[in-house]
């Protein structure tokens, strides 16, 4: 038991390291284009209402791109049963899981933004049908790249 967690422990400044030697990675030309959530001109005077859909819009895009990226990284050990998986291809998940985590930290405060706005809203009774068709249009984008992505890599991986 010492030696499995000491080796987890081990896994996981490895993929700290590695996470933190390979930052600022460019956006691969084969992902699903940046989707763009529009702004309906009725709401353009809200300002906090355009933050929180600009927000959200970047957010599921960088959100995207990580799910991607961990689609094409981790082919080759995602389709591996627990068994067959090596030492470093656990450490290769680990790394993946990290930087996962580590660059979806803008989805999380986009989340939390978007909550806190129509909660307000919502307590103070002064959302209208304007707003509330411009939150419902983050979530049908959202929806939208969630199915996108697994049309995508649907085939990807099972073949």
């Amino acid at each position: 038991m010492k030696k499995t967690t000491t080796t987890l422990i081990a896994l996981f400044l490895v993929a700290i390291f590695i996470t933190s030697c390979s930052s600022g990675r460019k956006r691969d030309a084969d992902f699903l284009p940046p989707l763009k959530i529009e702004i309906p001109n009725e709401i353009k005077g809200d300002k906090e209402l355009v933050d929180v859909v600009q927000a959200s819009e970047k957010a599921i895009n960088e959100f995207s791109d990580n799910i991607e990226r961990i689609a094409l990284d981790g082919k080759d050990i995602l389709n591996k049963e627990d068994e067959d998986l090596t030492l470093m291809d656990k450490m290769k998940m680990a790394k993946m899981a990290v930087e996962f985590i580590s660059n979806s930290t803008q989805m999380a405060a986009a989340l939390e933004k978007f909550d806190t706005y129509a909660k307000s809203k919502e307590e103070q009774g002064i959302i209208n049908d304007t707003q509330l068709k411009a939150l419902e249009q983050v979530e049908l984008s959202f929806e939208k790249r969630m199915n996108e992505i697994e049309t995508k890599y649907d085939k990807y991986y099972n073949k």
